[in-house]
């Protein structure tokens, strides 16, 4: 029996928390309150306005209260049995617009950096308050209007040359995601170069990307080689930037190697003279022929 007792013991706390849980999750989802969705925008830009939404359904119950929390603390509430029925409790970089403001709809004005985090609706029916809540994660952007920069670039490129770019974006938070391409196919690994962000005071971060590789004959496409940067942050911003050498420059880039070419020159140069030289004797022996034949059929 006291074996018995030890066991029960040692395992009713986790029956009994388990239980708890099921029949807290059966109130919600059956006689309780359900949520059915809770809206909160991904990303968002520093400046705008931004709308949180909060639907649910009641089953059995009235509503008792709709309470809004960011990061776990309460900045809004609604309680319509209340006089006055909406309540907001500052944060900071939280700025609730309280007129536009209702049960399902909590409307944030000018938010900044600093208004991110994890937002969450709690919505409690009267009498037995069955409660619900569900929760999502806002980011708030600044993101530039200007294009990522590239430095390093040269007018000319030959075979062998080893071209070094470095890929600038413009600031923005959460900083901007670089890319090469080369002729548009994305670049390999070991064409890349890691290079720290930098951060600046307002909060804005600036990436850097450098590119480097050895020019070869495959870089080049009817003659062209183009080299894009491209910027993204997230799916709100994505601006790229390109260098083309292409056209005029394609006359710089010789067809074989460039030492080929200069040995291939060389030794034309030097093979000159002796085909000239070979050129007068045999000249000159055909006409010591043609002299002497004439002199044989027509003697003086």
């Amino acid at each position: 029996m006291a074996k018995s007792n030890a066991l029960m013991g040692s395992s009713s706390p986790v029956t009994f928390t388990t239980t708890i849980l099921l029949l807290r999750s059966l109130l919600v989802s059956g006689q309780g309150v359900v949520l059915t969705s809770v809206e909160v925008p991904e990303h968002v830009s520093r400046g705008q306005d931004v709308e949180l939404k909060c639907l649910w359904n009641l089953t059995s119950h009235k509503l008792y209260s709709v309470k809004w929390y960011r990061d776990g603390r309460e900045f809004f509430r609604f309680m319509p049995s209340e006089s006055p029925a909406k309540a907001v409790y500052d944060q900071p970089g939280i700025h609730v617009n309280k007129e536009m403001s209702t049960g399902e709809t909590v409307i944030l004005r000018n938010v900044d950096l600093s208004s991110g985090g994890r937002y969450k609706c709690e919505v409690i029916s009267d009498g037995e308050f069955h409660t619900a809540d569900k929760s999502g994660i806002m980011m708030v952007v600044e993101v530039p209007e200007e294009n990522p920069t590239i430095h390093g670039t040269k007018h000319k490129y030959h075979i062998g040359d080893n071209a070094r770019l470095t890929c600038v974006s413009a600031n923005s938070t959460p900083p901007a995601q670089l890319t090469w391409y080369i002729n548009d196919r994305k670049v390999p690994p070991e064409y890349l170069v890691q290079a720290p962000s930098v951060k600046y005071p307002n909060g804005l971060m600036q990436t850097r990307l450098g590119l480097s590789f050895v020019i070869t004959r495959n870089h080049f496409q009817n003659g062209e080689m183009t080299l894009r940067c491209s910027a993204r942050v997230s799916s709100i911003y994505h601006k790229t930037q390109q260098h083309s050498i292409d056209g005029h420059l394609t006359y710089n880039v010789p067809v074989m190697e460039s030492r080929d070419l200069a040995a291939y020159s060389g030794s034309a140069r030097s093979c000159t003279p002796p085909i000239l030289a070979t050129a007068l004797v045999f000249a000159a022996m055909l006409v010591k022929m043609v002299v002497g034949g004439a002199l044989k059929r027509y003697p003086s």
